[in-house]
């Protein structure tokens, strides 16, 4: 069961790795070539004005420290 749970752990955590480096590729090839289809960078400033923007409450700001508290915890392992 142990052996299952850290399989699991790690997977998650190459996941993460990878969901986050396609993220900055992503945003330094929006630099480079400029919005086209995709607009990634107006994404991620939609989703932190959700948090921290108008009409944020504590519970938006609360979630957004344990994100960033569990992603800089995955990058550090």
């Amino acid at each position: 069961m142990k052996d299952t749970l850290v399989t699991v752990k790690s997977y998650a955590a190459a996941i993460t790795g990878v969901l986050l480096s396609v993220i900055g590729l992503l945003v330094i090839a929006q630099v480079v070539f400029g919005e086209g289809s995709l607009n990634v960078i107006g994404n991620l400033q939609a989703i932190v004005n959700g948090f921290v923007g108008e009409g944020a409450s504590l519970a938006g700001v609360i979630t957004l420290l344990i994100i960033v508290g569990l992603l800089s915890k995955n990058s550090s392992e």
